[in-house]
């Protein structure tokens, strides 16, 4: 566990007694433990993996290298005797995830214990993926784009978003994903000018687009896409719009490479929305990190100091959105490659593509 090693380096350099995690995804990314409700505490000798009684027997399969500790009350007070055993003086904790009541137990039972406050840490190591973690968003990627070829061949004018959506969800289960990475966004005609539209019984009309943002989750990997479709010939007006996104898409794209700053990706799309004078349709970043969570690092927005990486993952995905008129998105996931970025997703996307016949 590469992660956990690094960890230990980092707890001698500071000096610390021992580092409290308690975001659960975390945790699975240091440990590989696949349960929930635990906590876990490395130090430099041993580590200490604090759950009950309904994952002990999973922790002992999942990380035997592991010491698991069962709770018999609770966890702050498990965690709190295990300190005192160790006579932990210096406790670096995640400041994010952390709770008030936690923090409180902890200062409340141990005199003296100096606990320092940290954020970050993890999710930086997080940023860059593995061999391993990369062929399990490529599997992730995969399934989602296989997932809605199948449903291409679905969609009728009468049917409802939830249909669609619903049509969605057995495909990704059945072609071997665990679920959805999220709840999926199907939105048609005007609603899709919310970016994030819940998903509703409305019926899909002849003539309109179709928004649809979906991923799939693969062995706690996610994948995040977004396209739309027509159910005819594409208006005039909407070619505009698409070509726009698209191109702007296009230029953030291109602009992808190790090195350079994360919000000059952002700059790029948005830069190019602006001069074609929808600069206030698009409200949101150009795109976010991608892994165990469906936003991690890096951040891809105008104020992200991030500097890219190679092997980090993110979505490129602006938008331009009209309220009662429509919206475009186009989302796509792209690694960074030593001397550019390769774009993991492959989904058509070009005008002559999107019409569903």
């Amino acid at each position: 566990m590469l992660c956990l090693d690094k960890l230990k380096e980092k707890l001698k350099e500071e000096k610390v007694d021992g580092f409290l995690i308690t975001n659960e995804v975390n945790i699975r990314y240091v440990t590989n433990f696949t349960g929930s409700e635990s906590i876990l505490l490395i130090t430099p000798d041993n580590d200490y993996l604090f759950t009950d009684f309904r994952y002990i027997e999973q922790a002992q399969q999942d990380i035997p290298w592991i010491k698991i500790v069962e709770k018999k009350s609770s966890l702050i007070k498990a965690i709190c005797g295990k300190l005192k055993r160790l006579n932990i003086k210096k406790l670096s904790v995640e400041s994010s995830y952390l709770t008030l009541d936690q923090y409180r137990g902890i200062i409340g039972n141990i005199k003296r214990i100096h606990v320092v406050p940290t954020k970050g840490i993890i999710e930086k190591y997080r940023m860059r993926k593995t061999r391993e973690e990369l062929e399990k968003i490529r599997t992730a990627i995969n399934i989602a784009e296989r997932a809605y070829y199948a449903i291409q061949k679905k969609v009728t004018a009468g049917m409802s978003e939830k249909n669609l959506s619903d049509f969605l969800e057995y495909e990704i289960r059945n072609l071997g994903g665990e679920k959805s990475s999220f709840e999926t966004i199907c939105a048609a005609g005007p609603r899709s000018s919310q970016p994030h539209a819940r998903t509703t019984s409305r019926r899909i009309q002849e003539k309109e687009a179709i928004l649809l943002d979906w991923g799939v989750s693969f062995q706690f990997y996610k994948s995040d896409l977004t396209r739309i479709s027509f159910m005819d010939k594409i208006s005039a007006e909407f070619k505009k719009i698409y070509q726009i996104v698209l191109d702007a898409q296009s230029f953030a794209i291109d602009s992808v490479k190790p090195g350079r700053m994360a919000k000059d990706v952002d700059h790029a799309a948005r830069n190019y929305i602006e001069k074609k004078g929808f600069g206030k349709c698009f409200g949101h970043g150009v795109g976010h990190g991608i892994g165990l969570e469906v936003h991690e690092g890096p951040v891809i927005n105008k104020r992200s100091k991030i500097i890219l990486e190679e092997d980090m993952v993110f979505t490129v995905e602006p938008g331009i959105y009209i309220p009662g008129w429509g919206g475009v998105r186009i989302e796509d996931m792209i690694l960074v490659t030593s001397s550019g970025c390769n774009v993991l997703s492959q989904v058509p996307k070009k005008l002559s593509e999107i019409a569903i016949k």
